[in-house]
């Protein structure tokens, strides 16, 4: 076998370092172009458009693929993607952030803001083509999210107002399904393995009714769906996911933060769909976009940081435990997600300051990742294994 460096030995080492980067660079720059302190020097697309895409997509996606990647070599029992073809992978990401500052006509620029997840499905096709459990789950579900960025990326482009709100609504629709789907899989066994006694039994309709909810979710509904529709498939999808929480038990792990975060991720999942019903009825929920605030940066961006952390320590051989750095992270993306939310609706003459609090406190949280983190990701093994 061809030595490699712990770099890219595996996909989780470099795209969590990539995830963590663009979640503490992103939000601050746009909080001060927002307010005017800063210009960024955008050509072609406009910053709010951006701010949402690269969070939606540049950071969602690092996520995705150094977990998919990752556990698809697992779930395979086969050598993960490293050295170069993991490195194309790197790249494209990269190639994809930094096209939107250069000086290019709209048909190169769409090409190169959508390098990254046509490869990415591509590798995980190569990786899964004979396992039909996994393939006609995860390909289809990275699928739709390549082409919602696709639809995203075009209307915004060209100006085609239902492109690209459209595409939005289809990626984030299937990002909360793939992360709801991955925690009913994991969080369970994460739980029983970590703590003894504990017994979690899940009726066997629980997650088809709450998945398939969710997935409902996904589509692009338009504006003449009657509310009564929408609220119905919305308190479906609450109640469903509520209960299946409720039955991981939750509070059994509340004195285990590294999994007792990643409830506080699914809460925040949960209660981005409350906020969506709300919003149906309340312009005030509807026009701050807190249910899309609370799904990202308090459900994606809180689950993120859980497994990002458990996922650095477990496969590189360490002991999965969170020290004291690592819990002032999780505090604080935990509170300026919080705060991001909530302010706005509550609160609105102290919106300009919680835009500042909020983002530092998220860039903060994943700053202190990186701290702390860095060096293990780019580090061998303590135990000798290659990955």
């Amino acid at each position: 076998m061809k030595k490699v460096s712990p770099l890219l030995s595996i996909s989780f080492r470099p795209f969590f370092i990539l995830a963590a980067s663009i979640a503490a660079i992103n939000p601050v720059l746009w909080v001060f172009n927002y307010l005017g302190q800063l210009s960024l020097p955008l050509p072609v697309v406009d910053p709010l458009f951006w701010h949402a895409h690269e969070m939606i997509f540049g950071f969602t996606g690092a996520l995705i693929a150094g977990f998919i990647l990752t556990a698809s070599a697992n779930w395979t029992n086969s050598e993960p993607y490293q050295g170069k073809a993991l490195l194309i992978l790197i790249l494209s990401w990269i190639i994809e952030r930094c096209s939107y500052f250069l000086p290019l006509n709209e048909k190169y620029l769409f090409v190169l803001m959508n390098l990254f997840f046509p490869i990415l499905w591509f590798m995980l096709l190569r990786k899964l083509w004979r396992f039909p459990k996994q393939k006609y789950v995860f390909l289809p579900i990275l699928l739709g999210i390549t082409i919602g960025k696709l639809f995203h990326s075009y209307g915004s482009l060209y100006s085609i107002d239902s492109f690209e709100f459209s595409g939005r609504e289809v990626a984030v629709g299937l990002i909360r399904f793939i992360v709801l789907l991955i925690a009913g899989r994991v969080i369970p066994f994460f739980t029983i393995k970590k703590i003894k006694g504990v017994k979690i039994d899940l009726p066997r309709w629980i997650n088809p009714i709450s998945l398939l909810a969710i997935l409902t979710l996904a589509f692009p509904w338009p504006e003449s769906t009657s509310k009564f529709v929408l609220v119905s498939i919305l308190s479906v999808a609450i109640i469903a996911n509520i209960s299946r929480q409720i039955m991981w038990k939750p509070l059994s792990t509340l004195k285990i933060p590294i999994l007792f975060i990643l409830h506080i991720g699914i809460a925040f999942i949960n209660l981005e769909l409350i906020l969506k019903v709300i919003g149906i009825f309340d312009d005030q929920v509807h026009y701050t976009q807190a249910a899309l605030h609370m799904l990202l940066a308090g459900g994606v961006g809180v689950v993120g940081i859980g497994i990002m952390t458990r996922v650095s320590l477990g496969h590189t051989g360490r002991v999965i435990m969170t020290d004291l750095w690592t819990k002032i992270a999780f505090i604080s993306i935990i509170s300026g997600s919080i705060l991001r939310v909530l302010v706005p609706i509550y609160y609105s003459d102290y919106f300009v300051q919680s835009l500042y609090i909020a983002s530092c406190m998220w860039t903060i949280g994943f700053l202190i990742f990186l701290f702390r983190y860095f060096g293990i990701l780019i580090s061998p093994r303590p135990d000798g294994k290659i990955y």
